[in-house]
């Protein structure tokens, strides 16, 4: 498969307003994204994920180094309106995303201000809220929805621009878990649609869905691998203030104890399966 993602040595630094001293947000980090993958980006708060995910859509430019989405550079002025309509983003308080006061007329911003034309944007709007499983609530106020609604709404408004990809930056942070599972199943669902998709989380059982995880602490990639791979470094995962996803543990608990668990489980289903046979 072809990169449609790649970072090259990037280094981002924020300069502090009071003193102009800079801070070192992301350094020296490189890897790419295959088109149509599912990768998710793991660390503690202030490892760097959110800064690493507006560098990808364009809302920061490299310090140093460069990120190229489907071949454009995101630090040429003239590409940012392409990587942005290549990229969407979904942040983590979907309630700082909503701008209108009814559910299809929010997901229509996007495209509106892309120029779609209004027969297209209500085709679009339309097929972005039956995707996620919210068209009945088109003429609902979206104040009068659950959080997990709420971020489904904001992930319709993505899908309703038509991307390539989709960065999700701690999408289901301030959802409960059944708001998360919900999430969760439409960003699965889109990626099994064929749409890039890049998950900046803090649930372990959230990356261990991935195809692959990108390990980040202060600003340095410290692993990348299958979540096999990864979660199989658990002593080192923990050094970084990291867990391993509730199954992976469970695992690992049993294999000490003499009970033959293969390798590969990952989450409760697994388990079920596994225990089930």
């Amino acid at each position: 498969m072809e990169d449609f993602i790649k970072v090259e040595d990037l280094t981002f630094e924020y300069v502090k307003s009071e003193d102009g001293t800079a801070v070192r947000a992301i350094d020296s980090v490189s890897f790419s994204v295959e088109r149509g993958s599912f990768t998710a980006v793991i660390g503690q708060n202030g490892s760097g994920k959110s800064t690493l995910a507006k560098n990808i859509n364009a809302l920061l430019v490299p310090t140093s180094g460069r990120v190229m989405v489907d071949g454009l550079d995101t630090s040429v002025p003239e590409h940012v309106w392409d990587v942005r309509s290549r990229v969407a983003m979904v942040f983590q308080n979907p309630d700082n995303q909503i701008v209108s006061s009814i559910v299809e007329d929010d997901v229509a911003f996007g495209p509106e201000n892309l120029g779609i034309e209004p027969v297209e944007i209500r085709k679009r709007g339309d097929e972005g809220l039956t995707g996620v499983e919210m068209y009945d609530f088109r003429k609902k106020a979206p104040h009068m929805l659950s959080g997990g609604q709420k971020q489904r709404i904001a992930i319709a408004g993505a899908v309703a621009m038509e991307p390539e990809c989709i960065v999700f930056d701690e999408p289901t942070a301030m959802l409960d878990p059944r708001g998360r599972d919900e999430v969760m199943s439409v960003i699965k669902r889109l990626n099994g649609k064929g749409i890039t998709v890049l998950l900046i989380t803090h649930f372990m059982e959230e990356a261990a869905q991935a195809d692959k995880i990108i390990v980040m602490d202060r600003g340095v990639k410290k692993m990348e691998g299958t979540p096999e791979e990864i979660f199989l470094r658990a002593d080192e995962l923990k050094a970084l203030s990291l867990d391993v996803p509730p199954a992976v543990d469970l695992a690992m608990k049993l294999r000490e104890r003499g009970i033959d668990i293969p390798e590969g489980i990952l989450t409760i289903d697994d388990m079920v399966n596994c225990l089930c046979r």
